[in-house]
Parts: structure tokens; C-alpha cells; sequence
């Protein structure tokens, strides 16, 4: 009773949002099935493959290798394991922009990797000169984001990509949040904002169907380009099912693939369309909004992320927040960060313009 609900539409700071009933569905018939020991649940297994196969097919990936994992930063977690296991580096760095996100801080903390951030430019994309002079003897893999979550911004990918092809270093794009969004703008935007497989430096993509692809919680992905890959993240376990494992958790619950692959399966690519069209449409009413009443955009937002500043950004967020509002302030842009989930609407939004006046003006 105490926890918040997406219904009520306050939630504007949240890049999760309330699952579909179907989903709700398939997690109840899988909630004791250990996706950790897949012989004894080869219809977990089996669901697993499928949802893998149509992310990567999504993605423009040929073999559609990878799991559905605990979320973005077990995800990238095992993106950077594999690059540092491939590579012979003695003390293997790793490129991130100062965009990225936080959970890369704790990766290269567990994995002993040096963090080394790259600088953005104007338009707060990775700054590929920064790139270049980041690389060392000692990188291992460089980070791209799709969709930061900041201001959802996605890096010049493609560049990346022949950076990293140039210097033999993998390249890993985290599109935890982009991932379920880009592939369904209408095609002169998508067209703008290539970051998946379809670039031959991109060698693995997080990509979390518990954001955009409106699943259960916890349900993150790690999809790689190839299979042999999964050879760096081996892990021997002889008294299971089945010998070897590849993923960071041992136990994992087959509960979110299920409910993962019902929605996959109930919405389809129409049906993502239609929810990514309506989130674009409501980004665009609130931008104009706010541009009209004078406040201060950070950027023009290039998918359901935007972010404004007032005369005073923290404590109009701690107004808002008083009011019942969950907004997300960030101190390093000092701005006010809104995430358009599928559960808002633009009744919502409306309410939420006349409480962001008030709160201003106090």
C-alpha cells in the first residue's frame, strides 16, 4: 500500500513502467522455475532462446547470442568480463564518456579496470577526439551509449565503430534504455541514430526489456555478436544439469524471461510502435510546454527523455516532489530530468505543467 503506483501518472523519473497484464500472467506460471539450471526447465530455456532471437533480430544480429539477465548492469558487467578475458592486456583499461552510466564505476571496481572517461561535446554526445587520445596499449573495450540516461542521448556509433575496428578493441554499446526505443521511431529519425550490429565494431549490446520492453522486474539483456564470445565468460559448474554457465548470477529466474517473451509475443513490432509513437508524442507536448511558459531546455530531446532547468532547478524539484511528483534532479547538468514511460498521459502532464507553475513561482 505504501509503494507508488504507475497508474497514478506521478512517475516521471523512471525509466520502468507498469507491465502489461500478459506479463503479470507468464511470471506467475514460471516463478519457480531456475533458468541457473536449464536442463530441468528446458520450456524456461526455450523461452529464453526465443526472446534472445527476437532481440537480436531486432538489433540486426545474425546468431542471436545472449541471455536475459538481472538488468543493465549485470548486462554490461558481462560485456566488459568478456572483452577484459579476451584481451592480454596487463592492466586493462576501459573507454567510457563521462555520459555513461553510474553502474560502469561499479564494474570496473569489481573486474580491477582502470576507468577512463572520455570527454563530450556541445551537444553532450561522446567527443570522438577524446576517444582517440583515451586509447592506450592497455584498452580493452570502449563504451558507446544508445539512449543515456541523463538526456537519452545516443553517441556517434559509427565512428565508434571505426575507431574500435581501427585499434582492434571491442566496442560495447549500451542501449539499456535506447534499445527498445530507436528501432521504432518512424524511419527519418531512426535512420539518424544507427548503433546496433549493423556496425562491425559493435561486439555485444545491454538492451533491458524491463525498461522499454514494459517487462517484469528484474529483465536486462546482453546480447554478442558471435558465439564465441561466451568462451571468455565460461564457467565450469559440474554438478548441475548442464556444465558450463556464461552469465555473472548462477540462480536466475525464469519468472522475467517468461513474462519478457509474453510481451514480445502480445505486442509485436506494431504494437511497440504504437507505445514508443505515443511516449515521442507526449516528449513533444512537454517540450513545447515548457519552452512556452520560458524555462530553459537543456537539449532538444531525441527520445522520450527531456530535461529543463528553472531559476532554481533543485528546489523546484523538491517542490515537485512535495507535491507528489517523482522527477529526477541532476546535479551535474542542474537540470530537471522527465522520462516519458507508457504510463503517462497527457492528462497527466497537463497537472503536472500547473504544479511545475505553482512550484516555480514559490
Amino acid at each position: 500500500m505504501e509503494d507508488t503506483k504507475y497508474d497514478k501518472g506521478t512517475v516521471l523519473g523512471s525509466m520502468c513502467t507498469k507491465p502489461p497484464r500478459i506479463a503479470k500472467i507468464a511470471h506467475q506460471m514460471f516463478v519457480g522455475s531456475n533458468l541457473g539450471d536449464p536442463g530441468m526447465f528446458p520450456g524456461s530455456r526455450r523461452l529464453e532462446r526465443e526472446a534472445v532471437h527476437k532481440l537480436s533480430n531486432l538489433l540486426h544480429g545474425t546468431q542471436g547470442v545472449g541471455f536475459i539477465v538481472s538488468g543493465g548492469t549485470e548486462a554490461n558487467l558481462m560485456a566488459l568480463w568478456a572483452a577484459r578475458n579476451k584481451s592480454k592486456a596487463v592492466n586493462p583499461e576501459v573507454i567510457v564518456p563521462e555520459s555513461a552510466h553510474f553502474s560502469f564505476e561499479k564494474i570496473c571496481d569489481l573486474l580491477k579496470l582502470k576507468l577512463v572517461r572520455a570527454k563530450l561535446d556541445s551537444s553532450y554526445k561522446v567527443d570522438l577526439k577524446s576517444v582517440q587520445s583515451c586509447i592506450s596499449d592497455q584498452t580493452v573495450s570502449i563504451v558507446g551509449t544508445a539512449g543515456t540516461a541523463e538526456l537519452g542521448i545516443v553517441d556517434p556509433i559509427p565512428n565508434m565503430s571505426e575507431i574500435a575496428l581501427d585499434h582492434e578493441i571491442q566496442l560495447h554499446v549500451d542501449a539499456a534504455f535506447g534499445g527498445l526505443v530507436i528501432p521504432f521511431l518512424e524511419s527519418d529519425m531512426r535512420d539518424t541514430l544507427k548503433f546496433d550490429f549493423q556496425q562491425e565494431g559493435v561486439k555485444s549490446i545491454t538492451v533491458d526489456p524491463h525498461k522499454m520492453g514494459m517487462s517484469i522486474i528484474p529483465a536486462g539483456g546482453i546480447l554478442f555478436r558471435d558465439l564465441a564470445t561466451l568462451q571468455h565468460i565460461k564457467t565450469e559448474t559440474p554438478y548441475l544439469t548442464e556444465t558450463p554457465q556464461y552469465t555473472f548470477l548462477g540462480t536466475r529466474s525464469a519468472a522475467s524471461v517468461a513474462a519478457t517473451w509474453a510481451v514480445f509475443e502480445s505486442l509485436g513490432r506494431e504494437g511497440f510502435k504504437k507505445a514508443v509513437k505515443q511516449c515521442i508524442a507526449l516528449t513533444r507536448y512537454l517540450t513545447e510546454a515548457i519552452k512556452s511558459s520560458g524555462l530553459e531546455l537543456v537539449i532538444k530531446p531525441t527520445l522520450n527523455i527531456m530535461a529543463f532547468r528553472t531559476s532554481n532547478s533543485k528546489a523546484t524539484a523538491q517542490e515537485l516532489g512535495r507535491r507528489g511528483w517523482f522527477v529526477s534532479y541532476v546535479p551535474r547538468l542542474d537540470c530537471i530530468r522527465i522520462v516519458i514511460m507508457p504510463h503517462v498521459k497527457k492528462r497527466h502532464l497537463k497537472a503536472f505543467l500547473r504544479d511545475l507553475d505553482k512550484s516555480t513561482k514559490q
